[in-house]
Formats: structure tokens, sequence, C-alpha cells
């Protein structure tokens, strides 16, 4: 068996998987995040419990943890992610301890895209791009069937900058992907524009109450047509691919996978990112055997990617 975990700023999920990654059992909660670091080690603990093994403690193999960056894998440490409460934090000594089990540590991006190729869009491709576009933008390169992480920090596709004069990113650098085109941005941009007294459906839609606006706000108005919306989604689009464009080149990849939640935009989203992937790569020989697809995954893709991330270690310390 093994228990793959995803600790997000909203919910701690947790699941059992057995030796052909079937999911077997499967739980969460919130993470109350605004209750501190003990209070979500509580959480994270209870949550684990859940889904032990109990008539047979001894089959559990290991355990995954999917956290946000960024982290020191080696160390099993949580450096600073955003929107937790933890700050250089030995998660998997801590954790070690509970379950008296190995305890490995991921990227949740990595894992999603661990996941998406062995068990989902990308299944049977030798290399992979992912990138999951929700309210932040994460990455995860898989390059000849492994993930690649670099020292230990790379992926990090959300932060290439794509517009140096742009506005800042949560981490306090200028002109990064995520700045531009996440689920936060998409809605910042709406509401800047809308407050400036553009005509658009989104004010109806959030009954004048703009700090309500999200991204779903504004893909639901695009998806009406709604001339504002489907100019922010353009853009967002573009500069999403603008970054795919630079990683083809660099990388040259068998497919790219788009997943969270802005992701499901479908086509609203894909048409302006294929259109940039067109104007800004070098040659079509670097896009046009290249499909860019959304994951297939959905919301477990983390758990799947961290139970995925233990079975390679395991399979790497046994060989």
């Amino acid at each position: 068996m093994i228990i793959g975990v995803d600790v997000g700023g909203t919910l701690i999920r947790a699941a059992r998987f057995d030796e052909h990654l079937e999911m077997r059992q499967r739980v969460e909660q919130p993470t109350n995040a605004h209750q501190g670091e003990k209070a979500v080690l509580g959480y994270l603990y209870e949550t684990i419990r859940q889904v032990l093994p109990s008539e047979s403690p001894g089959d559990l193999e290991g355990i995954g943890l999917a956290l946000p960056g960024p982290l020191d894998l080696d160390a099993g440490v949580l450096i600073a992610p955003p929107n937790l409460p933890f700050k250089n934090t030995p998660i998997c000594q801590l954790v070690e301890d509970q379950v008296a089990r190995p305890v490995y540590l991921v990227n949740d991006a990595d894992a999603a895209g661990l996941a998406e190729h062995r068990l989902g869009a990308g299944v049977g491709m030798r290399s992979l791009i992912y990138l999951t576009i929700s309210t932040g933008i994460g990455g995860g390169l898989i390059l000849d069937g492994r993930l690649y992480t670099g020292r230990g920090q790379g992926g990090e596709i959300g932060h290439m900058v794509v517009d140096p004069d742009g506005p800042l990113c949560n981490c306090g650098r200028p002109g990064h992907l995520e700045a531009l085109a996440s689920g936060t941005a998409i809605a910042r941009t709406a509401r800047a524009r809308v407050e400036a007294g553009e005509e658009t459906l989104i004010a109806d839609l959030v009954d004048g109450d703009f700090d309500q606006i999200t991204a779903r706000t504004v893909g639901q108005a695009a998806g009406e047509g709604d001339r504002l919306a489907l100019s922010v989604i353009n853009d967002a689009g573009r500069y999403i691919g603008m970054a795919i464009a630079s990683l083809m080149m660099v990388l040259n990849p068998d497919i790219v996978v788009l997943g969270g939640g802005v992701s499901r935009m479908g086509s609203l989203l894909l048409d302006p990112v294929q259109q940039a992937v067109r104007q800004y790569a070098m040659h079509p020989r670097y896009w046009e055997n290249t499909p860019i697809v959304t994951a297939r995954l959905g919301k477990d893709v983390g758990l799947y990617g961290a139970a995925v991330m233990v079975q390679q270690r395991i399979g790497e310390a046994g060989s």
C-alpha cells in the first residue's frame, strides 16, 4: 500500500492506493491555515491516520506529501510555502515520527506532472510539460520519463518572466507569468477594467459587488460572448502561450498538459494559447506535432502524483 497526501491552502486530502495505483480510500478536511502551524500539522496527522491500513500496517510502503514550494526536497523541509503557516518545517521527519514509515516530499505541481505522465494525458510520452493554472501557476517537467527538478527548485514555470514591465508577482518580482495569467491575475485585471467603467456582463453577474469577481466569473461572461471577459482571457492565454513557446524551444517536449481550475475554460483559453505558440515559437517543427491538451485526472491529481513519486522512490531504492 501507498498513501498520497495533497496539502493545499484550503484542503488537506489523503488517499490509500494499492500496488497498481488504484485508489482504495480517500478522505479530506479543511486545512484551516489561519489557525497556525501546530493546528495544521494536527489536521495533517489526523487525515493520514484515517487512511492508514489498520489490518495490515506493515503493508504500507511509504507516504508521499505533495505541497507547494519552495521546498528542500533532500532534507524534507518546507521552506516557506504560500498560503500555509510553515517556515523551514521538517515536514517529512514530523510525519515519520507519527507513522513510523518512510515519507517523501514533492512539489504539488511536480506531483501533478508525474500523475498525468503515468496515469493521465501523457501516458506513453517520453517528455511532458505540465502547467497548473489556478490561484497561481505551477509547473512540472518530465524529461526522458523522469521528473526533472534541477537542484530541487526547477520547474517554476509560473515565475518565468514574460513581461519585464509587468505587475509584481506575489513573490515580489516583476513580470512573472503568474502575475499576468493566473486565476488571481485574470480576476484582478477584469476587476480593474470593470471599476474603470467598461461595459460588461461581469458587473451583473456579481450584482455590482466587484470584490466578488473571480476567474470563474470572467469565464462565465466570456462564455456568453462578453467582449471585456474575452479580452482578459485572450491576454492571459497569450502570456501562457509565450511561456510554452519558450519551453518548447528549450525542451522540445512530446506534449504539453494544462491543469488547474482556469484550464477548465477550455477553448476560451486554449485558442489564444495555441495562437501565441504559433506566433512566438521559432519554427512550426516545435509545435506542429506537440499537442497542448487539458489534464485528465481532475482534483485528485496531486494524490495520484504523490503516490507515483513514492512508487518511483521505492523502485530506485530497490534497484
